[in-house]
Formats: C-alpha cells, sequence, structure tokens
C-alpha cells in the first residue's frame, strides 16, 4: 500500500505541474510525443499541450525520423510499410491539428510523404495562418485542390517546392499567384524548365527572393526569370546543374556567365559555386544519377536564410 501511495503522490505531482512548466518541457518533446503521449497522460497535460507557443511550426517529417536503437527485421518491415501508407499524412495531420487548431504559422510536409487532394484542403481549412510551406515531391493535386487551399492561406510568404515530374504533376502556380499576394519567396528544387520559368513570370511577380539551389536547371527559363521578374532581388543557383534537355536545346548559348551579366545588370544578387566545381563540396557529392537521396540530405538548406528550415 505505501509504494501505492508514493506512486500516487508523484503522480499527482507531475499532474500539478504550473502550466508554463509544462510548456517549457513540452516544448523539447518532439510532434511525435507530443501528439501521441504527453497531451494524453491527464487533463493537465492536455490542456498545456494547446498552448499556442507550441505550435508555430508543425513539421511533419518528425512523424518519420528513423529510430537508431533498432535493426530488427520487423522493425525493418514496419519501416517499409509505414513509407508506403498513403493515409498516414491525413492521419498525423488530424492529430496535430486536435491541439494546434488554427495557431500554425510554418507547415513542413516530409520530403517524401505522400500528399492526396483531401489532405492538403484539410491542412489549409484546419491551419489557415501558414506564411511558410514546405511541399513535398509526391504531391499529385487537381486545379481544384491548389485552387481551396492557397484561398485560405493569404498570408503565406513563402514557398518551398520539390518537384519531381513523375511524382508531382503539373503546379499551381496561377492558383498561388491569384490568392497569395503576399508571397515573396520561392524555393524550387527538382528539374526547372524554360515553362516552369514562363509560369512563375506570368503568376508570381512578387517573388524577391528565389533559389534553385541543387535542382536541374534550363538556362534559358532562369534568364526569362532575371529579365521577367521586376522585384527580383537576390537569385540563388549555388550547386545547380545544366539539364541535359536544356543543353541540347539551348541554341543561344547561354552561360552561367550570361546569367550573372544578366543579374548584375538587373543589380540582383547571384548566388552561385564557384567556377571550378571540383572546389565544390557539395556538387562533388552529387551523383549522376539516383538524384533524390541527395536531394533529401540537401533541401533543408540554403545560402538565403528564408528558405532554410
Amino acid at each position: 500500500m505505501d509504494k501505492a501511495d508514493d506512486s500516487s503522490r508523484q503522480v499527482s505531482k507531475w499532474a500539478n505541474l504550473h502550466r508554463d512548466i509544462l510548456v517549457i518541457i513540452f516544448y523539447k518533446l518532439d510532434v511525435r510525443d507530443l501528439t501521441m503521449g504527453a497531451s494524453r497522460v491527464c487533463i493537465t497535460w492536455f490542456l498545456a499541450s494547446h498552448d499556442k507557443t507550441l505550435w508555430n511550426t508543425v513539421d511533419l517529417a518528425k512523424f518519420r525520423q528513423v529510430d537508431g536503437e533498432s535493426l530488427s527485421l520487423r522493425n525493418f518491415l514496419n519501416k517499409i510499410i509505414k513509407f508506403f501508407d498513403i493515409h498516414e499524412t491525413r492521419r498525423n495531420l488530424t492529430n496535430i491539428t486536435k491541439l494546434s487548431r488554427s495557431t500554425p504559422k510554418n507547415l513542413f510536409f516530409d520530403y517524401d510523404a505522400y500528399i492526396e487532394e483531401e489532405d492538403l484542403m484539410f491542412a489549409a481549412e484546419r491551419m489557415p495562418n501558414i506564411e511558410k510551406l514546405v511541399l513535398p515531391r509526391w504531391s499529385f493535386q487537381t486545379k481544384n485542390s491548389y485552387q481551396f487551399a492557397f484561398s485560405q492561406w493569404k498570408n503565406l510568404e513563402t514557398l518551398i517546392i520539390a518537384n519531381d515530374s513523375s511524382l508531382t504533376g503539373k503546379l499551381g502556380f496561377q492558383e498561388v499567384g491569384e490568392n497569395c499576394s503576399n508571397l515573396i519567396n520561392l524555393k524550387y528544387m527538382g528539374d526547372f524548365e524554360k515553362n516552369t520559368a514562363e509560369n512563375i513570370v506570368r503568376y508570381l511577380k512578387n517573388i524577391k527572393r528565389l533559389s534553385l539551389r541543387c535542382s536541374s536547371i534550363s538556362h534559358l527559363g532562369v534568364l526569362l526569370l532575371i529579365r521577367g521578374l521586376k522585384n527580383l532581388a537576390i537569385l540563388n543557383l549555388s550547386h545547380c546543374r545544366e539539364s541535359e534537355w536544356d543543353h541540347i536545346r539551348n541554341l543561344e548559348m547561354v552561360t552561367i556567365g550570361n546569367l550573372e551579366q544578366a543579374a548584375t545588370q538587373k543589380q540582383v544578387i547571384f548566388l552561385g559555386c564557384s567556377l571550378n566545381l571540383n572546389n565544390c563540396r557539395v556538387c562533388k557529392e552529387r551523383p549522376y544519377c539516383r538524384f533524390w537521396p541527395y536531394g533529401i540530405k540537401n533541401w533543408r538548406n540554403d545560402e538565403i536564410k528564408e528558405f532554410e528550415f
């Protein structure tokens, strides 16, 4: 009985901690531990887990972090099953928004997450105050889902996109431009072709900071951006490579030097690698095939601070 009483008193002490202290403790937890663990301990912890300071940023990648503790076959198979679970994103969003409500200003999807149309619309409806958004490469959306989502995100200032044409489909630049007048920061990572540049110039006229870091780029497309975006102030082409198709079709022979000269003439800050790419560690690590493992490693980093997350 004495041990039971001691245990009961110990639980009571934790349950009676001041809310501000609980919030400080919860801030140290990752999203999974907070939503699936701490918030379910008792009513006091449940109420503290709603504190707005905990939910400024929602980073869904933290739901998929690999446990380093065990490499058993069972855990390995569980990770594979979880990777291909197309409903995982919705479950995570549901659990998070029960606590966060409309508080979040930053929403980061996992690089390899699968987003259905309903997932994007659900996130936009539940979290309408997003200012910084990171979209994954596996995200087939329709015009309607893009229109609904970005009509909710009127405060959006920074958009980061990982694009794989075979997995992402057509991006909704028109829907973004029509709804997000505050958008001034754009990062695009993947295959950057001339038609993508044309859509950005047509619909995202207010862009001031643009990063194509680690992308395969069309030099003609980048030149179109420099000339067409009137408010462009800084352009990051660090660790980029000219796309093979563009190299074949580049009849005007637009070089990196031409791009840098055009940026200088427009008073655009131009960020790029050394002309001797052998001196660039990030470029040397880039494989000629299987780009996306390299992309996972690098997409959270950027020389422009607004794109780091």
